[in-house]
Formats: C-alpha cells, structure tokens, sequence
C-alpha cells in the first residue's frame, strides 16, 4: 500500500513538474517528466490487470514519440505518426479492457451514459469537419485515429466498473486529443498547452484509478 502511495505521489509531482517547466521553457528534456508521470501507473497497473499496464506503456511510448523532436534519424513527421500509432494501439488496448467489464445487458440506458455518448460523438464530428481541409496527407491517419479513440470513449461509458471514473478519463482523453489536434493543424489558442496536458493526465489518472478501483471492490456475496 505504502508502495502505490510512493508511485501515484511520484506520477503526480511528475505531471505538475512538467506543466510547470513546459510554460517556462521548451525542451526535449521535459520529456523525462512525461515520462515520469505515467510509467508509474504503468508500474501499478502490473498489479491491477495487464491490459491496463500495455495500455499504459504504449501511452508512455506515444509521449516519448510526441515530446521529442528528433530520435536517431526520425524526424518530427515521422515521430509524430509513430505517436499516432503508439497512442492508437493503446486505445485498442483499451477497448479490449473494457469489453472485459461488460456486463450481460451491456447497455444500459440513463441519461449520463446517453449525453455522455452524445457528446463524444458529436466532439469528434466536430473536430473533424473543422480540421478536414488542414490535414493534408494525414486525413486518414487522423480519421482512423479519431475512430479508434470514439470506440475506447464509449467503451469506457459502458463498461461496468462501478465508479465513473474511468468514463470521466475517457472523455477527458477525447477532449484533450481534440485540443492537441486543433493546435497542431488549425491554429494554437492561449493556454492550449497546460490544457492539453492537464486532461491528457487526468485521463490516463482516471481510467487507472477506475479499473483500480474495481479490483479494490469486496466480492458480492450471494
């Protein structure tokens, strides 16, 4: 227990060192803070369930890709596609979590859940239809993308976890991945940066601490 404490104090001092140091200067250095944010949970998602951890690094590995702006020979349009695709795949893995959590009537209608879905989808059409004509070669890379990252949102909304946090997370990976993509190929707005970072966290924070919690929950006895 003292261990998981350590770790979750870890990540978070890490998350708030980066927001403060990414506002100050710009460097790839500041990765090593990224890094330091989600790997932990990474390390605690070892004792939770195993997707959760694949998840987890492979979201560590995007934020490598997309902190850098040099690795070796790649470049920064080849590491940002390699991020893309680091970051898809743990949406994948994501999905194949919370299709575990399931339960026998998977959907089950309630207002939250409705206007939870509503809102992704009507988010991500949204995002889409103003980046269209700014993406370029990237269309479909962006598209297939933002199709993986809708499935895992709404898969975390009906996952039967018992807490809400994990579909908090997700909605919160939906917002700030549609903020990073209008930045990046709209037009950067005044405090794009820190609000990137801050859902991004407490994205990967919420679906963690959710399936966590699950695990924690005492067996109903019958």
């Amino acid at each position: 227990m003292k261990s998981s404490r350590l770790l979750l104090f870890v990540s978070a001092a890490a998350s708030v060192v980066f927001l403060a140091g990414s506002s100050c200067v710009s460097s790839d250095w500041l990765v090593v803070f990224k890094l330091a944010s989600i790997l932990p949970l990474a390390l605690l998602g070892f004792r939770v369930n195993s997707l959760l951890r694949i998840a987890l690094l492979l979201g560590a590995l995007g934020d490598l890709l997309l902190g850098v702006h040099q690795l070796g020979s790649l470049d920064a349009g080849k590491l940002f596609l390699l991020g893309l695709g680091a970051f898809l795949a743990g949406h994948l893995v994501y999905i194949a979590m919370f299709r575990r959590y399931f339960g026998v009537s998977w959907w089950k209608p309630s207002l939250l859940r409705t206007i939870g879905v509503v809102a992704i989808l009507v988010t991500m059409a949204s995002v889409l239809a103003v980046l269209h004509n700014s993406l370029g070669p990237l269309l479909i890379p962006v598209v297939l993308y933002a199709l993986v990252l809708t499935a895992m949102a709404i898969s975390a909304l009906l996952a039967d976890l018992g807490n809400p946090l994990a579909a908090i997370g997700a909605i919160c990976f939906v917002a700030s991945d549609a903020m990073l993509a209008i930045s990046k190929f709209h037009g950067a707005f005044p405090g794009h940066d820190p609000l990137i970072w801050t859902t991004y966290y407490l994205a990967q924070l919420l679906i963690f601490l959710g399936v966590a919690c699950r695990h924690m929950r005492p067996p109903v006895r019958s």
